[in-house]
C-alpha cells in the first residue's frame, strides 16, 4: 500500500507539488501569526510573566488592571512577610545625558534583596540609590552601564549599573529601582502609592491576613493581571481570530483539492476495483498520500519558521515557541487528514462496469 502511494506521488510529481506548496505557505503563514502573537504578548508583559510570583493584589476598582491600582505605602508598612511583596509600576520616559536621547520605559519597583527581582545578566544588583536595573533592548538605544538618565518630573538622575534580559511591560523596557527610590519617584504627586501586592506562592491563609488588612482589595492569578495590560488580549485576540480564519481557509483548500484529484482519478479507481483492489485498500492508499505530503509540507514550513526567525531584525517581535507550533502542526495535521476523508466518498462510488471502456 505505501509503495503504491509513492509510486504515484513520483508519477503526478507537479499535480501534488501544488498540494504540497499550498499547505507549506498556509502552515508557515500559521507560524508566523502563531509567532508575532508569543512575540507580542512577551513584548507586552514578559516582565510580569517571568515575574516569580503567583497571586497579585490589586484595587478591586482597578479593572484587573495593575497600573490603575493604588495601594497606600503606610498601610503595607503595616504588614511584614517574606511571600508578601510590593510592586510599584509607572510608565515614563528617561534623557540619556549622554546623547541626549529620550527613550520611554516602565518604572518597576521591588525589593532587591527578595524574590520580585530579576536575574541579572550583565553589571550588578540595585546597591547603591538612584540606581537603575533595565531591560537588555536598552542597548538598542546606545544605553550602557554607567550611563546617567534623567527623569524630568521627579528631576531625579538614575544611573545605570546592570541589565536583565525579557524584562518588558506594556511594550516598553523596564526599569527596576529600589522601593526608596520609588518614594523619591513618587513623592512629589502627595502620598506613595504601590500598584499591588505580590504572594510568591499561593497561601490562602497569608491571603486572608493581607484582604483583612486592605479591604478594597482582591487577589488575581498571574495570567489575569497580564490579560489586564492595556492592549493585551485584543492583541492577542485579533491575532488568535487570524489564525482559527487560517487554519479554516486551509481546510476547505485541502478538501477542494483533494476532492478534484480523486474525481480526475474515477477512473483508475474503477478499474482498480474491477481487478480486485477492495475500497478501503484505495482509501487507505489516499491517506497515506495525503500523510505523507503534510509531514513533508509541514516539517518544511517549520523549518522555514525557524530560519526566518534567525534573520528577522530583532524590532520585530517574534517567538519560536515549538511546543505550540507542534500542537498546531497536529492541527493542521488532523484538518489535512479529515479532508481527504472527504474524497473517499468518491472512491467508494467508483463503478467498475463504467470505468471499463476508458482509462485516463
Amino acid at each position: 500500500m505505501f509503495a503504491l502511494s509513492l509510486k504515484e506521488l513520483t508519477f503526478y510529481k507537479l499535480r501534488y507539488l501544488l498540494i504540497c506548496f499550498v499547505l507549506f505557505f498556509t502552515s508557515f503563514l500559521v507560524y508566523v501569526i502563531s509567532g508575532l502573537a508569543n512575540g507580542l504578548s512577551d513584548d507586552n508583559a514578559s516582565a510580569v510573566l517571568g515575574m516569580n510570583g503567583e497571586e497579585f493584589y490589586i484595587q478591586k476598582d482597578a479593572d484587573n488592571r495593575i497600573d490603575r491600582s493604588r495601594i497606600e505605602k503606610s498601610t503595607v508598612d503595616h504588614y511584614n512577610s517574606f511571600n508578601v511583596q510590593p510592586l510599584g509600576i509607572q510608565m515614563g520616559s528617561l534623557i540619556d545625558q549622554s546623547t541626549n536621547k529620550k527613550v520611554d520605559i516602565s518604572f518597576m519597583a521591588v525589593d532587591s534583596k527578595h524574590f520580585l527581582m530579576p536575574s541579572i545578566v550583565e553589571g550588578k544588583n540595585l546597591t547603591n540609590e538612584l540606581s537603575i536595573v533595565a531591560d537588555s533592548s536598552l542597548k538598542d538605544e546606545g544605553v550602557k552601564i554607567g550611563d546617567s538618565l534623567f527623569e524630568e518630573t521627579s528631576e531625579l538622575t538614575f544611573r545605570i549599573v546592570g541589565f536583565t534580559d525579557n524584562a518588558t511591560f506594556s511594550h516598553t523596557p523596564v526599569t527596576f529601582i529600589s522601593l526608596k527610590d520609588w518614594e523619591k519617584l513618587t513623592e512629589k504627586n502627595g502620598k506613595v502609592f504601590y500598584n499591588g501586592l505580590v504572594l510568591k506562592n499561593k497561601d490562602p491563609k497569608i491571603e486572608k491576613q493581607v484582604k483583612e488588612m486592605i479591604a478594597d482589595g482582591h487577589w488575581l492569578p498571574k495570567e489575569e493581571i497580564v490579560n489586564g495590560i492595556p492592549g493585551h488580549e485584543a492583541e492577542q485576540s485579533s491575532l488568535f481570530m487570524m489564525l482559527i480564519f487560517l487554519i479554516i481557509i486551509t481546510a476547505f483548500v485541502l478538501v477542494a483539492f483533494f476532492y478534484i484529484i480523486t474525481i480526475q482519478k474515477m477512473n483508475q479507481f474503477g478499474i482498480l476495483k474491477a481487478m480486485g483492489t477492495k475500497t478501503s485498500y484505495l482509501a487507505g492508499v489516499t491517506v497515506i498520500q495525503v500523510f505523507t505530503l503534510s509531514v513533508v509540507s509541514i516539517g518544511a514550513s517549520i523549518g522555514f519558521t525557524w530560519v526566518m526567525r534567525r534573520v528577522l531584525p530583532s524590532d520585530i517581535p517574534f517567538t519560536f515557541d515549538l511546543p505550540l507550533i507542534l500542537q498546531y502542526s497536529a492541527i493542521l495535521l488532523a484538518v489535512s487528514i479529515v479532508g481527504s476523508l472527504f474524497s473517499i466518498v468518491n472512491i467508494s462510488k467508483a463503478d467498475p462496469i463504467q470505468a471499463m471502456g476508458r482509462v485516463q
